[in-house]
């Protein structure tokens, strides 16, 4: 068995994470294309519908990219980000708070790569409840917000083993 440590451990787990979120966020996307027709809802559970649409901007369409140059621009400003959360990752003390960055770089990375691709960010994951539509999302808006719990957790002062600057808690 090969055992990776130090940089090299850090580097395959979060190239690991991050490129398995995104893989898996962009077969969905994929399916959904093939599977779905834009505007149309499929009942898929009491509270998620599939939804097909497509986003031309940040997270719930704000500024909105419909031209080449802020097209551009949204993706530099996109791709440089998740670089920064991948580094960031690499840099991370914790294996939790490794794993969160590293679920937030992927989700970042299959977004950008589908707007590369497409222009757009194709969601099709539409969460209700009762009467209310909350929003329509991906895949990676879900590994996004997974490691945002998990950069919480792993801030918890009550974790087990978790150091603070006096120490462990007892």
């Amino acid at each position: 068995m090969i055992s990776l440590s130090g940089w090299a451990g850090r580097a395959a787990t979060v190239a690991g994470v991050a490129g398995a979120a995104a893989a898996i966020d962009l077969v969905a996307k994929a399916v959904a294309e093939a599977w779905l027709e834009e505007g149309a809802v499929r009942g898929a559970l009491p509270f998620i519908d599939l939804s097909l649409s497509f986003n031309h901007g940040i997270s719930f369409s704000l500024f909105p990219a419909h031209d080449e140059s802020s097209l551009a621009l949204l993706l530099a400003i996109q791709g440089t980000l998740t670089c920064l959360v991948a580094g960031w990752a690499l840099a991370a003390g914790g294996g939790l708070e490794r794993l969160g960055l590293a679920a937030i770089a992927g989700g970042a990375a299959g977004n950008f790569v589908d707007r590369l691709m497409d222009g757009v960010v194709t969601d099709y994951l539409d969460l209700h409840t009762g009467g209310i539509r909350w929003f329509t999302f991906n895949l990676a808006d879900v590994w996004i917000s997974a490691g945002v719990v998990l950069l919480l957790l792993d801030g918890l002062p009550l974790r087990r083993g978790h150091r603070s600057a006096g120490g462990p808690i007892p």
